[in-house]
């Protein structure tokens, strides 16, 4: 796809990144109030170190991933969507390995990520990643009864 573009969050894209992830989580009916927390205020996340890349074809913005540091030696992954009509393009597969390579780069040990078991492609993606599954011993979100982590060290 030679429109397709990977860019840094912008606040002009605010609407558009909310929009994606509320599609998907309201399509699953796993839209829960702690969402919001990122979705009003990506530049709060930002301003903490966190990398949000947007995917842009033909400007309109299709896809997000949201990497969060949560410690030196840990990032996690969230609202990490591509929109219909553009799955099984291989955006999501490129949006990932920009985030594992980001986190090589910085020297960053564990990915981290919460997810459902209502989202089994996204979860056979991380899987193919290198992904394991582990135990929730506490989760931000209520919706969440996966999570996983890659260990890159």
């Amino acid at each position: 796809m030679k429109d397709l573009e990977i860019i840094q969050f912008e606040d002009k894209y605010q609407k558009q990144f909310k929009n994606i992830n509320l599609h998907w989580l309201n399509k699953f009916e796993l839209y829960e109030k702690a969402d919001d927390k990122l979705l009003d205020n990506p530049d709060l996340f930002i301003q903490n170190g966190a990398t949000i890349l947007l995917v842009k074809v033909n400007n309109n913005i299709v896809g997000t991933i949201c990497l969060n540091p949560i410690n030196k030696t840990s990032y996690e992954i969230l609202k990490f969507a591509v929109m219909d009509g553009y799955k099984g393009l291989g955006i999501g597969k490129k949006l990932m390995q920009i985030c594992i390579d980001l986190c090589k780069q910085k020297r960053v040990e564990t990915i981290i990520l919460e997810s459902s078991s209502k989202l089994q492609n996204a979860l056979n993606l991380y899987e193919k990643f290198g992904f394991k599954h582990v135990e929730i011993k506490d989760t931000y979100f209520v919706t969440a009864d996966v999570k996983m982590e890659l260990k890159l060290k």
